[in-house]
C-alpha cells in the first residue's frame, strides 16, 4: 500500500549551497515520486529563484514556540534556529501527508534504500531514527565522558531529575529521521520542547526535547542502524574506489544510505582511507553525481 510521503529539509542563504547537494541527490536518484518541503530560513532571492528546478514546497515559517531568547532580543538567535523549533510542526507546515522525512540540509542520500527504510518503518507506525552510536564513533569507548555530556544536556533544558531519567541513553540524532503524521510523539516533542525552550534557549534543544519524549514514554519506536544517518564529524567514511560510493571506514565496508556532514566536515575536504588500499583519498564529502560515474572524486 502506497503512502503519501515528504522529505523536509531547512536552511538560510549560507547553507543554500549545500542543501542543493540533498535536492540533487533525491531528484537525481529519479526511484519515487516524492514530494520535497523546503522551510526558507532566509533565503536570497537568487536562492528561491532557483528552487523550482527541484519541484520544492517552500514554507517560510514564523516562530511556531513562543520564547525568551537571549537578552530578550529575537537577533540573538536568527532565523537559523528555526530550523529547531519547527521540526515537531512539519505536519502543520506541509499538511495532508501520511508519512513525514525530515533530512537537515547538510547530509545527503547516497542509497534509495535508506528512504524506502524510512517509509516502510513510519508505515509500520513507527518513529525511525539513529541513536549516535557506532563501533567507528570513539565516543562510543568513552562512556563515562559520554554520559556525562547527555546528562548535562538533559539537565540544563530539563533539571537534574529527568537528566537522570533519561540522560543515560544513547542521543537520537534527529538530523535524519522519519514518523507517521498519526504518530503521538509529535505533540508530545512540541510539548517538550516549549518545556525545555522555557528554562534554557540552546542549540540542542530540539534533539534533547525529542530524545525526553521517546526514552521517556514506550511510544513506537525503531533504532537504526548508523549507515541511515553517518556523522561524518564522528568518524569519517571510508570511500570504494570500485563502487564509487563512501562506506563505514571498517570491514565489511558497508554501504552508506544517507552521509551528513555534522561538525566542520562540510566546510573542507577530507581525508578518506581509500577500500583495500594504504593511501588516503583528499575528497569533498558533499553529493557529486560524477563520483559514482568515476570512482573518484
Amino acid at each position: 500500500m502506497s503512502v503519501k510521503t515528504i522529505i523536509c529539509t531547512a536552511a538560510e542563504s549560507r547553507f543554500f549551497p549545500i542543501s542543493r547537494c540533498l535536492l540533487h541527490s533525491i531528484r537525481d536518484q529519479q526511484q519515487a515520486d516524492i514530494d520535497i518541503g523546503y522551510l526558507d530560513l532566509g533565503l536570497s532571492a537568487s536562492n528561491r529563484e532557483a528552487l523550482p528546478e527541484f519541484g520544492v514546497h517552500v514554507v517560510t515559517p514564523g516562530w511556531d514556540i513562543d520564547f525568551t531568547p537571549p537578552d530578550g532580543d529575537p537577533s540573538k538567535v536568527g532565523d537559523g534556529f528555526k530550523a529547531m523549533v519547527s521540526r515537531p510542526f512539519l505536519r502543520d507546515h506541509f499538511p495532508g501527508y501520511d508519512v513525514y522525512i525530515w533530512i537537515d540540509a547538510d547530509a545527503w542520500v547516497q542509497h534509495w534504500w535508506a528512504i524506502n527504510w524510512l517509509i516502510e518503518g513510519a508505515r509500520r507506525g513507527d518513529l525511525n531514527i539513529v541513536p549516535e552510536m557506532d563501533r567507528a564513533y570513539d565516543h562510543s569507548f568513552d562512556i563515562k565522558s559520554y554520559v556525562r555530556w547527555t546528562h548535562d544536556q538533559q539537565a540544563q533544558f530539563f533539571g537534574s531529575e529527568v537528566a537522570k531519567k533519561v540522560g543515560y541513553n544513547p542521543v537520537l540524532n534527529c538530523g535524519v529521521f522519519s514518523m507517521p503524521a498519526a504518530h503521538p510523539l509529535w505533540d508530545l516533542w512540541a510539548e517538550r520542547l516549549r518545556e525545555a525552550l522555557r528554562r534554557h534557549v540552546g542549540f540542542y534543544a530540539d534533539q534533547m526535547s525529542l530524545n525526553y519524549a521517546v526514552y521517556a514514554s514506550d511510544h513506537p519506536r525503531c533504532f537504526l542502524p548508523s549507515q541511515f544517518n553517518w556523522l561524518a564529524s564522528m568518524a569519517l567514511p571510508a570511500f570504494d574506489s570500485a563502487a564509487g560510493e563512501f562506506v563505514e571506514p571498517g570491514i565489511p565496508h558497508r554501504s552508506l544510505g544517507i552521509l551528513h556532514l555534522s561538525g566542520k566536515t562540510k566546510s573542507k575536504p577530507q581525508r578518506v582511507d581509500i577500500v583495500g588500499g594504504s593511501e588516503k583519498l583528499t575528497t569533498w564529502l558533499l553529493y557529486d553525481p560524477q563520483r559514482k560515474k568515476s570512482g573518484v572524486s
